[in-house]
């Protein structure tokens, strides 16, 4: 989730806000690690299929390697900043790194679906600290030449990056390769990351400690509740599709694996323009910039079930959909930050609840639909949330404008 160039207006308010301390190794192994952590979570999605008939279990089964990470992670990404209190956030990054190898390893090495399950588990845990607190450190770890806007979007350019890019490498590598060479790439830059941050990392002694009732900073604030509503409907009809994406191509369509990791490159690619676009149009109108979101992505669900059986329609249709989820992260950030800059970082680790929650919930919900039914039902199924959300841009959110 990439934030714009601005940070909290009141810089005192901001947790763990202080002078930089840090270096470029530093601020490159948090972007790195927080790229690595979420290619993890995300690289599940792209080996469902290898990991269903590796285990001889169904699609839906395997999608809770997707869910599992998401629930924990969801809990962790509050529990953790508010238990942390006053250690020094090196050391919590550091265990947060570790238990992100740990979990790659067991993954990799798994003889049975169950101490997968686990694996995943403790990945959850990891993603869910790490993402909470990492953007708020982005200042403190960076070189004193680096603002800390610009610090902090390059932080937060690592989780957008692997949002994107995650599944397509992972489907790559296990094309290659296996799905268990794709985890074990992981662990290894773990490995290679948390040495860095070991030698680079300075003292990171929190200034406060966040308090519970600080989370729902975000959702309190009238403008920003609305654009975490309209989030809401996007994000879980993207995340119960988008766990299913290879299921869907390959036995709904009948692509070949080999096609199929050409459409996650397609669909990354796109996303990483998306991500542009949205830093750019939603400096303009942030609003526009959802709503063009939700159309897209509104066309791409559409047109899947029917056009998509042809090659040049599959590819089309996935680079929209690409596009249209690549423009969200950055928007979400976008919203906040422009309409409720003063409660941006005692809110984030709720923005970060709010996006696991709503993979477990996608990933659940797709499950289901995909066990029971098929994709093009999944697909046309959760087309009324993506159209709801458009709805709601032009009339809960009608005439809220960027500030000037």
């Amino acid at each position: 989730m990439s934030p714009p160039d601005s940070i909290c207006s009141d810089q005192n308010q901001c947790i763990d806000s202080v002078p930089h301390q840090g270096s470029w190794l530093a601020i490159l192994s948090i972007t790195l690690s927080a790229f690595a952590l979420v290619t993890g979570e995300f690289l599940a999605v792209g080996v469902l299929n290898e990991i269903a008939q590796d285990f001889r279990i169904s699609i839906g089964t395997a999608g809770w390697t997707v869910t599992i990470t998401a629930i924990t992670g969801m809990f962790a990404s509050l529990l953790i900043p508010l238990s942390a209190k006053s250690l020094d956030r090196r050391y919590l990054l550091l265990i947060l790194t570790l238990m992100m190898v740990i979990a790659n390893l067991l993954t990799a090495l798994a003889s049975n679906f169950a101490l997968v399950l686990v694996a995943r588990f403790i990945l959850g845990i990891a993603i869910g600290g790490f993402w909470a607190t990492a953007v708020a450190l982005s200042g403190r770890v960076a070189p004193a030449n680096l603002p800390i806007a610009k610090a902090t979007a390059l932080v937060a350019s690592g989780v957008t990056l692997a949002s994107v890019l995650g599944v397509p490498i992972g489907t790559w590598l296990s094309h290659y390769a296996s799905w268990r060479t794709a985890f074990m790439v992981i662990t290894v830059m773990g490995v290679v990351l948390f040495f860095i941050q070991l030698r680079y990392l300075p003292q990171l002694k929190p200034s406060s400690a966040l308090k519970l009732k600080e989370l729902p900073a975000l959702i309190r604030h009238p403008i920003a509740r609305k654009g975490w509503i309209i989030f809401i409907f996007i994000g879980l009809a993207h995340f119960a599709a988008y766990s299913y994406f290879a299921p869907f191509f390959k036995f709904q369509l009948g692509f070949s694996d080999g096609f199929i990791s050409s459409l996650l490159l397609i669909y990354g690619a796109s996303g990483i323009l998306g991500n542009a676009f949205a830093g750019y149009m939603g400096q303009i109108n942030i609003r526009y910039t959802f709503a063009f979101s939700a159309i897209a992505m509104a066309i791409g669900f559409l047109g899947l079930p029917f056009f998509a059986i042809h090659i040049a329609g599959a590819i089309l249709l996935t680079a929209i959909w690409g596009f249209a989820w690549g423009i969200i992260p950055t928007a979400v950030n976008i919203w906040m930050f422009i309409h409720a800059p003063e409660d941006v970082e005692k809110g984030m680790p709720m923005i970060t609840f709010t996006f696991l929650i709503l993979i477990a919930l996608g990933s659940g919900l797709g499950g289901i639909i995909v066990d029971h039914f098929n994709g093009n039902v999944l697909l046309l199924s959760i087309l009324p949330l993506v159209l709801c959300s458009i709805l709601l841009i032009f009339t809960f959110a009608k005439g809220i404008n960027n500030p000037h």
